[in-house]
């Protein structure tokens, strides 16, 4: 496994994340399980892109991206995370990897205390990458999704 690299989303990701956004797998496992047409998608990228409370990345072996991370600013250094697989790079075991270069990104460029994961409670592969990267339960779950928490050093 060649070593990976976050960086910043732009506008030109749009249809490949797109294409994980409505994967059935990623919906299963999201929030908002509907599919996402690409107007409403751009609207919602565009607004993420420029606002300074939240962070998209696009994290990326040499052969191309595998995945994505998501910090939204909570409060002051405290944010929550979402992370998605692209569907052909699932089974890798590259989760772990991708979430890490995520956080590592985002503590060299944002103050950072505490991470937060909304972990849906049928998601058991998505709990376990948390617990595994340190996050543990912090909250009773709620609207069938966990919460769990990372604090930082």
């Amino acid at each position: 496994m060649s070593p990976l690299a976050a960086r910043e989303a732009t506008d030109a990701d749009a249809e490949l994340l797109l294409a994980w956004r409505n994967d059935p797998r990623t919906r299963q496992a999201s929030r908002s399980s509907g599919v996402i047409d690409l107007a409403d998608h751009l609207r919602w990228l565009r607004g993420v892109l420029a606002s300074p409370d939240r962070v998209l990345l696009v994290v990326s072996e040499d052969a191309g991206p595998v995945g994505t991370v998501r910090f939204d600013r909570e409060a002051p250094g405290e944010w929550e995370v979402s992370i998605t697989l692209a569907p052909e790079s699932r089974g890798r075991g590259l989760s772990r990897a991708v979430l890490a270069e995520g956080e590592r990104w985002l503590s060299e460029s944002h103050e950072v205390h505490v991470v937060l994961a909304a972990v849906h409670e049928d998601n058991a592969a998505s709990a376990a990458l948390f617990e595994r990267s340190g996050y543990v339960e912090s909250a009773p779950a709620e609207d069938g999704f966990r919460w769990l928490r990372k604090t930082r050093g």
